[in-house]
């Protein structure tokens, strides 16, 4: 969000059951093992259910075992600071999957004092023409709000086809973490974790040097050349 003019909540598609829609990593509470995951439960669904039809199961235990466990980080500096403010986002949740992931993603953003505008794309009356593989919807939408470059996350670079977007003139780039490491009171540096473990184990303004340069941007070749 930090790196774009404008976030694109994209859930007019497929639920990946088992991905990062609904769920996240942190450190474990065994401190001989790495990650644990915090989970949001969903009702039950279709398998080709979109994002945006998904419903939250409505009880305090799920928002309450998320709190359990983030006592992992009690003895880390920014602790109450952060526990406070994920109180903030899941306990005010709706039965609405995008609605909590929307306010979710927009209080985060504030909290570290993005600006950068969101949109969610099923409250959009888009016209769109008939999208034939999944790295078309982002081309597409592009071409529509007239951007002059698309940034996806480096995992998911395969799915471009990088003639369509050269044709359009729309330059497609990929943002790769360097994850750089910081204290987590562990023996070894545990990466790729939520940025509630970051919240955690650092002030904001440190957070926002991060995010601002623990990134490089890649085009597709050099992303395929790696």
């Amino acid at each position: 969000m930090n790196h774009v003019d404008e976030w694109i909540i994209f859930d007019k598609i497929q639920f990946i059951d088992k991905g990062w829609i609904n769920r996240n990593r942190i450190l474990h509470t065994n401190p001989e093992k790495d990650w644990q995951f915090i989970t949001i439960p969903l009702s039950k669904r279709g398998q080709f259910d979109y994002i945006n039809e998904i419903s939250i199961i409505q009880n305090q235990k799920w928002n309450e075992t998320i709190m359990g466990k983030l006592t992992t980080y009690r003895k880390a500096p920014y602790y109450r600071e952060t526990k406070d403010f994920v109180y903030e986002c899941l306990f005010d949740s709706t039965e609405s999957l995008t609605e909590t992931l929307e306010k979710t993603l927009i209080k985060t953003a504030k909290h570290l004092g993005i600006e950068t505008p969101t949109t969610v794309q099923s409250r959009q009356d888009w016209q769109l023409p008939a999208i034939t593989h999944p790295g078309q919807w982002a081309l597409e939408i592009s071409k529509l709000k007239k951007a002059s470059k698309y940034i996806n996350l480096y995992g998911g670079s395969n799915i471009f086809q990088q003639k369509e977007f050269d044709a359009a003139g729309i330059e497609l780039q990929f943002l790769k973490p360097k994850f750089q490491p910081y204290t987590q009171y562990r023996k070894c540096f545990i990466e790729g974790l939520s940025i509630l473990d970051v919240l955690m184990w650092n002030d904001k303004n440190s957070i926002r040097e991060m995010l601002k340069n623990d990134f490089s941007l890649l085009n597709k070749e050099q992303v395929e050349n790696e």
